[in-house]
């Protein structure tokens, strides 16, 4: 970015543009022409960049002093008393801190600088004010020169900066451990008898008298004499300068030192204004002298490029939220032309299916045959144990001993299936029971024959599960759980009873039964254990199990 400063000698006042580490533009004006046309002219011409002005005058007084160490507002009090007491008839002025001291209470070390006669400056402050010029601050150039010794890394316990002043005189800065310590300006007053090159050896010389009287040196110390010189005014000085030991010159060509620094354009001449200008436009300045009211012209262009980047920066989120959101609109419209081909598509085909279907014609004798078959054959019926029940109630009334005690009714297509059942819990213990001579098979109501048992439950649940029932099925099943009661004992009468009762079962059309659990097992695959107690007559009950199948009458 482009900055405007404004170099202020007490002979002129040099205008220079810097724009990407190169000085553009170069304007010189008297330094009593502030009120001319020209100069107004001048500054209304640069009113949309920032401006700087720079004073290296004579009338600038510098000062070293020690306060307490304070922070804060504490130390800004004292400061600005400390200054208000030194130089009450300037306004313009300015303290630095340079850390503190390394014994005693160790207080802080400032360095009060002001203009003590503003009378030269104030007629261009005025102008700037009048012309509305963004002014960001009032800097004395002797001490932003520290600067130029950190960008030439010129690091020396004593340091004496020579500049040229545009047609005035010769600037010295003393730098103790890069912090200044005290300036001067001598104006060059030109002598018959006397070279440029003598006048300035002249005056460094007295500038080493004076520092050394106020014992800034200890024994065996020496000032390093830098002085920023173009190639051509060097044999000159050289020329004229005396060797002593305590002094060492160092020339700093301005070619040089113009390349270091990255200035593009060196300056033809030994003036300082530019190389100086160009150090300090690197970076940010922390004002010295400008006052609130002379900034706020600054105060306010840089407002209003705030404002003016917050509103870009508004109007990028807006307009990339606009783009984004017709990105998604775009996307969402396609989706949706694509889900209406898709349902044209589909009903497109929809309806010429629909137009095939009734051009067909269906022979009616056909569809006649086809329902009576599902009527008959296809279609499901419910089933109902009524009729199964019915018959089985009847043949239980002719025997009065046969105690009915748990049915369980189903239907399947498989006639050989034998349903899941369980069996009711016996009343008392027989004394004569049999078991199977073999190890006997574990079910789900207990061993074969035992009181209670469930004898054919494993077989039973894996035909349930590979014959299981579905709606219009055609066999009917019925598992009777029943006794003999009262039982007195008489094994060979109650075995008799039972087949006499799964005999007349048979004899119902319709019905098939078969005997699954008889109360004594008199196989030959099974013995007979007497239990040598008897337990009561009519406390036991003979248990038995019979299947009935009822064929043909579920659907």
């Amino acid at each position: 970015m482009a900055k405007h400063f404004l170099y202020l000698t007490n002979d002129r006042l040099i205008s220079l543009v810097w724009n990407r580490g190169a000085i553009t533009s170069r304007e010189s004006f008297l330094a009593a022409d502030a009120s001319s046309r020209s100069a107004q002219s001048h500054m209304e011409k640069y009113l949309g960049l920032p401006t700087y002005l720079i004073t290296d005058l004579v009338e600038e007084d510098f000062r070293l002093d020690t306060i307490p160490h304070l922070r804060g507002s504490d130390a800004n009090a004292i400061i600005s008393r400390k200054l208000g007491q030194i130089y009450r008839s300037s306004n313009l002025r300015h303290a630095v801190i340079q850390g503190r001291e390394e014994e005693g209470r160790r207080d802080d070390k400032v360095l009060y600088h002001a203009v003590t006669n503003t009378d030269l400056i104030k007629p261009w402050l005025d102008l700037l004010e009048k012309a509305e010029v963004p002014l960001v601050g009032v800097y004395s150039s002797p001490v932003l020169s520290t600067r130029l010794l950190k960008a030439l890394d010129l690091q020396f316990p004593h340091t004496l900066l020579v500049t040229v002043i545009p047609d005035f005189g010769l600037r010295q800065t003393y730098f103790r451990d890069q912090q200044v310590k005290f300036s001067r300006i001598t104006p060059m007053v030109y002598d018959e008898g006397q070279s440029v090159g003598g006048l300035i050896a002249a005056e460094i010389g007295r500038t080493w008298q004076y520092l050394d009287s106020l014992r800034y040196f200890a024994g065996g110390e020496a000032l390093e004499i830098c002085i920023l010189a173009h190639a051509r005014d060097q044999p000159m000085i050289t020329d004229a300068i005396r060797k002593y030991p305590a002094l060492k010159y160092r020339f700093l060509d301005v070619e040089q030192v113009s390349t270091k620094i990255g200035l593009k354009k060196p300056p033809s001449s030994s003036h300082a204004e530019q190389i100086l200008v160009h150090t300090y436009a690197q970076t940010g300045l922390p004002n010295h002298f400008a006052e609130p009211q002379m900034r706020r012209f600054a105060i306010f262009r840089k407002a209003r490029i705030g404002l003016f980047a917050f509103t870009a920066a508004v109007l990028t989120v807006g307009v990339a939220g606009t783009a984004f959101n017709f990105f998604e609109a775009s996307q969402i419209s396609n989706r949706i032309d694509a889900r209406e081909s898709v349902v044209r598509n589909s009903q497109s085909e929809y309806q010429t299916i629909f137009n095939t279907m009734r051009q067909q014609k269906l022979a009616s004798d056909v569809a006649r045959d086809t329902s009576a078959f599902y009527k008959s054959q296809i279609r499901p019926q419910p089933a109902a144990p009524g009729a199964l029940l019915s018959d089985v109630s009847t043949v239980m009334a002719e025997f009065p001993r046969v105690k009915l005690l748990g049915l369980t009714w189903s239907v399947g297509a498989d006639e050989r299936a034998i349903p899941y059942y369980t069996t009711m819990p016996a009343n008392g213990a027989l004394e004569v029971t049999s078991d199977l001579k073999s190890a006997s098979p574990v079910v789900a109501g207990g061993p074969v024959n035992s009181p209670g048992a469930n004898p054919n439950a494993n077989n039973a649940q894996t035909a349930n599960d590979a014959n299981a029932a579905w709606p219009g099925a055609k066999v009917e099943f019925a598992i009777i759980d029943a006794a003999i009661t009262p039982f007195d004992g008489d094994f060979r009468a109650t075995l008799a009873e039972v087949e006499r009762f799964k005999t007349r079962m048979n004899a119902v059309p319709g019905l098939k039964t078969t005997i699954e659990s008889m109360p004594l097992d008199i196989r030959s695959t099974a013995s007979i254990i007497a239990t040598g107690k008897r337990t009561g007559v009519g406390l036991a009950e003979a248990r038995f199990v019979l299947k009935v199948v009822r064929l043909g009458q579920t659907s």
